[in-house]
């Protein structure tokens, strides 16, 4: 596909994706590499619009510069988004909120602590990228996981087997300490996201670098 057909292709994600005033983003392609820039009105749509571009076949990378202004009536100070902020990490059953604190500068949040699980990790930012009144957040959480589960490569390879968007004979696994490399070629940003979360999955994993190539 070429750029300018890539090009309307997300314009028409963008348009069909119900959570995105697409008119107000704008789009460039060059070599399927995508750059979303404008400005909307929350952080949660400013990532709805990037997972809409995720999915969009074609697309190699994303360069995400989309300014996040919120209209003067849903403006919050940094106290009233604070209470927000405990309140939703508090309340969500998957993350261990007992070590994680967070600090609110102009909007925005900066998350800080130790868990055991990226998936938690990325939980607390979701979870916090939802608020109204956030502009960024920075996530500064630190992934240290317990014991780690023997022969790790062999189990993350057969995880990726598993996923139907994945050949999994494409992409190789190493793992030196408790980071695991994954290195191939995936068919789409979404199995690039897909393969390195397969990867962070597996029991005593610290860091994952994914260096798998998207290619369409």
């Amino acid at each position: 596909m070429d750029d300018q057909s890539l090009r309307q292709t997300i314009a028409e994600e963008l348009e069909w994706a119900p959570h995105v005033d697409a008119a107000r983003i704008t789009i460039a392609v060059h070599n399927g590499i995508v750059h979303l820039g404008g400005v909307v009105e929350s952080l949660a749509e400013k990532h709805a619009a990037e997972r809409a571009v995720w999915h969009v076949r074609g697309v190699r990378g994303l360069v995400q510069e989309i300014a996040v202004e919120p209209p003067s009536s849903r403006r919050y100070s940094d106290d009233e988004i604070a209470e927000r902020v405990a309140s939703v990490l508090r309340w969500d059953a998957q993350i261990p909120d007992a070590h994680i604190r967070f600090k609110v500068a102009g909007g925005i949040v900066t998350l800080i602590g130790t868990l055991e699980w990226q998936y938690q990790k990325q939980e607390a930012e979701a979870r916090t990228q939802q608020l109204e009144g956030v502009l960024a957040v920075d996530n500064e959480i630190v992934v240290r996981p317990g014991a780690a589960t023997p022969d790790i490569a062999s189990k993350v390879h057969r995880a990726l087997a598993r996923h139907a968007e994945l050949d999994a004979s494409r992409i190789a696994v190493a793992v030196e300490g408790a980071t695991v490399t994954l290195s191939g070629e995936v068919p789409s940003l979404v199995a690039w996201r897909t393969a390195e979360n397969a990867a962070w999955s597996a029991a005593g994993v610290a860091a994952v670098d994914n260096q798998l190539s998207v290619v369409p």
